[in-house]
């Protein structure tokens, strides 16, 4: 992922210009069955970052926050599936936390309920809703995912993704209230049994956040 943001939401919702943020990440996600109901679930990123905010200069290499959990499968039909996902997210060396500084963020616990079905033959939806609770005074989370997706030929596809994130507790001098809605659109291809999704990013709102502006290359493998 190539991402970089030239402008940041600042308390009101507004764009304003006060540094940057670049970061250039390599991520790997898995997603393996450990039986026919439970899943295994994990992602860890390396990142190579620099923010400027005001005087205030950051930067970091390394590992970011590492996710690991497991999925539950709750109700299958054969038009959608149900389930519920536990989650412990590790701390790492860069971006672990909105509007905190690289490094900074403690340990995370999140609970996710995930649904998702076919709505026709190459039309499918997919709903997530979540809570971070995060631990070392930083401010707990709620999150909501959204994808739709098409089939338009055969061995091609097109997601249409939105991403928010909110903080939930009281903010205070070093833990302002942030919340940050992303957009993606990706169109993927499969090609020698892999899948090859091209897609950008961008933010139309937030506050107390970077208006981030990304590329992704992702290469996916079923096995």
């Amino acid at each position: 992922m190539h991402d970089r943001a030239e402008l940041s939401f600042d308390d009101a919702g507004e764009r304003q210009d006060d540094g940057y943020f670049y970061k250039d990440e390599l991520a790997l996600y898995l997603e393996y069955g450990l039986t026919e109901r439970i899943t295994l679930v994990t992602r860890a990123a390396w990142q190579t970052v620099e923010r400027r905010s005001g005087a205030d200069f950051d930067s970091a290499r390394g590992f970011s926050a590492t996710e690991i959990g497991l999925r539950r499968s709750l109700f299958v039909t054969g038009r959608q599936v149900v389930s519920v996902e536990a989650m412990a997210i590790l701390p790492g060396e860069g971006e672990n936390i909105s509007d905190q500084p690289l490094g900074d963020g403690g340990n995370a616990w999140e609970a996710r309920a995930l649904w998702g079905g076919n709505l026709s033959s190459r039309l499918f939806a997919d709903a997530q809703l979540a809570y971070r609770r995060r631990e070392g005074g930083y401010s707990d989370e709620a999150r909501l995912d959204l994808t739709l997706g098409w089939q338009p030929a055969l061995r091609w596809h097109v997601f249409a993704q939105e991403f928010s994130v909110w903080s939930l507790d009281t903010p205070r001098p070093d833990a302002r209230e942030f919340e940050q809605h992303k957009l993606q659109l990706s169109v993927g291809r499969e090609i020698g049994g892999l899948e090859y999704d091209l897609g950008a990013t961008l933010t139309p709102a937030g506050r107390n956040t970077i208006d981030e502006r990304a590329f992704f290359l992702s290469v996916w493998r079923r096995f």
